[in-house]
């Protein structure tokens, strides 16, 4: 082993010593939260610092669900990730439900500063809305009109797109088998980026067997190498250990370097230790084994810890 490597292994090691120094100095109250709240928590505040704002939308929705201590916190950061998305109405929107839920938050002040010169027009949405639900639910009934409306050389900006993803993620709650096949469309359509990982988001949250089918497909690579980045960070959230298998398949089958970073990503988020060195063990690139021990650097498990011993141990 190279000296080079020895420090570069040593350091890994000795942040995650002081890592978990911090981790048992935290309160009891603290310590007593679920470890995927952390994760997810964590991963905003990452893709956050990245400026990944719809990764940190996705990341902040799970800390939500989660329902977790720091669900006021996650609720302000998903609205200041999608004013910086351009979505000052939804972040609003977002906002109102935190001070509907918890009026005595101390994340409202921050709210209210985030969003003082949004002003919405609560009517005119809810018309909106009446429209584009009418006009999904006619487009179920007409396979030749989705394709007209999702593929098309000039797809829906700005907020009538938000409003198209709103009524079908409405849509998904009350009637799954006519919202995913148009889920499906817009993935495979012209529609632009941000409205396609919309579309998967919304589909990482159905329960649907056949919402799990097209986010494995995304996952694979069957749509592209943008969307299949996408899927994989959505499958690592949103299923948890469930998308381990799925995750490891793909990086055995890609040379894709991004596509192997998103996974080591998303194995962190799910906190597989004994994946992830299995993966280092097995791998010859340096950069990427370089990845995999930052992350497991970041891991308070013993088969972490293992490893970066038996690395050290190495002459």
């Amino acid at each position: 082993m190279t000296s080079f490597t020895r420090t570069t292994l040593s350091s890994a090691l000795l942040f995650f010593s002081m890592g978990m120094s911090s981790i048992h100095a935290l309160t009891p109250e603290l310590a007593a939260a679920p470890v995927q709240d952390d994760v997810a928590y964590s991963a905003g505040s990452k893709a956050m610092d990245e400026h990944r704002w719809q990764d940190a939308v996705v990341s902040f929705d799970k800390v939500i669900n989660a329902k977790g201590k720091r669900v006021d916190a996650a609720v302000y950061w998903k609205a200041y990730s999608l004013n910086k998305l351009g979505k000052p109405q939804l972040a609003a929107a977002t906002c109102d439900q935190l001070r509907a839920q918890d009026p005595n938050s101390q994340w409202n002040r921050d709210c209210s500063a985030l969003t003082v010169n949004v002003h919405i027009d609560t009517q005119a949405i809810a018309e909106s809305m009446k429209s584009v639900n009418a006009q999904v639910r006619a487009m179920a009934d007409s396979p030749t009109e989705d394709a007209e409306f999702w593929d098309n050389s000039n797809p829906p900006h700005g907020s009538d797109e938000d409003l198209k993803m709103l009524a079908l993620n409405s849509l998904l709650n009350q009637d799954p088998a006519r919202a995913i096949p148009l889920l499906r469309g817009v993935l495979t359509g012209n529609g632009s980026p941000a409205m396609k990982k919309h579309a998967l988001f919304v589909l990482a949250q159905s329960k649907s067997p056949d919402a799990d089918a097209i986010l494995h497909d995304a996952a694979v690579g069957k749509m592209g190498p943008d969307l299949q980045r996408e899927a994989i960070r959505s499958i690592a959230v949103f299923e948890g250990k469930r998308s381990n298998d799925t995750l490891v398949e793909v990086y055995k089958a890609t040379s894709d370097l991004k596509i192997k970073k998103s996974v080591i990503s998303g194995l962190f988020i799910t906190q597989d230790a004994p994946r992830m060195v299995e993966l280092a063990r097995n791998e010859k690139d340096l950069e990427l084994k370089r990845s995999i021990v930052s992350q497991l650097a970041l891991m308070n498990d013993k088969a972490a810890t293992d490893y970066m011993m038996e690395l050290l141990s190495k002459p």
